[in-house]
């Protein structure tokens, strides 16, 4: 089994996993550019010619397709596949739990309002049905599925009560079982939807390996991670955030990835990974 994490640049905001089984199945967590790098020439068509690459297909199929949240850095490139190429790429499944959108109209700022919308749009392209997003079926919480030896199990979706933070509070979570080891994917969630987490499932959140909300910085708060006790931290976190680079240089921007990292839980961690070098390709179970 294969892990791709996706990474155009160094300096490219996004996060994108792909799992690829021993028989060629094919998962798929997010996959977007920010907004901004998403609509640059150099990287037109960027995750439709990952998947090509990764699959060997020029007709790329995606068996799982997990869509954590609403922001561009996560659903950007699946948005522009639809809009470019999509009669050149299938998905057998998709699995998603979006607030409402009397929810994102009352709390979401115009942008993420509007990639909202282009989320809807693209999704009833991609069917050639307007009304498939309106008939989708959100993952509910302990909902699963099996991917040729990859388990899936949804343990948090979006609390319409919590507003503070509204988009990156609306990240569903979700466990991994892949290779023998345990995934714990955050999303982007924020403290709020952390503290909701952690009440509802104390130390079973424990895993191997933890997606670190938000990029690795201004996520949870360090309880998520105490609880969860990962042996390897991924940080989805591109170089200037890393280096919480701010107008007077490295140091002075409001990025906090070396809070994270100082957490003791994180610091404990045998292994941290950050993304900053582009694409990287492991083979599962990781090593140390």
């Amino acid at each position: 089994m294969k892990l791709h994490i996706l990474s155009p640049h160094p300096d490219v905001l996004t996060m994108g996993f792909v799992f690829v089984t021993d028989s060629g199945k094919t998962l798929v967590i997010d996959g977007g550019l920010d907004d901004i790098v998403g609509c640059a020439p150099e990287y037109e068509g960027y995750l439709f010619k990952e998947l090509q690459r990764i699959t060997g297909k020029g007709r790329p199929y995606v068996d799982a397709w997990i869509f954590t949240h609403i922001h561009s850095d996560h659903v950007g490139e699946f948005c522009r596949m639809v809009e470019n190429f999509n009669s050149e790429f299938g998905v057998r499944n998709f699995y998603f739990n979006f607030p409402s959108e009397d929810f994102a109209e009352r709390h979401f700022n115009c942008i993420d309002k509007s990639w909202y919308r282009r989320f809807r749009d693209a999704y009833n392209r991609f069917f050639y049905d307007d009304m498939a997003f309106a008939r989708h079926v959100p993952v509910c919480i302990g909902d699963r599925f099996e991917l040729d030896g990859i388990e899936a199990e949804f343990l948090r979706v979006p609390n319409e009560n919590i507003i503070p933070n509204p988009v990156n509070n609306t990240s569903i979570v979700f466990r991994l079982t892949a290779a023998g080891q345990t995934w714990l994917f955050l999303g982007d969630l924020g403290v709020e939807g952390g503290n909701e987490l952690a009440a509802m499932y104390g130390d079973r959140l424990k895993c191997d390996i933890c997606q670190m909300a938000h990029h690795g910085q201004a996520g949870v708060d360090e309880s998520v991670y105490t609880l969860a006790a990962p042996d390897f931290c991924i940080f989805t976190a591109p170089k200037w955030c890393w280096e919480n680079l701010g107008r007077g240089g490295p140091g002075t921007g409001p990025f906090r990835c070396g809070e994270t990292l100082a957490m003791p839980a994180v610091a404990r961690a045998r292994r941290t990974v950050v993304f900053m070098e582009g694409t990287r390709e492991f083979n599962l179970p990781l090593q140390y």
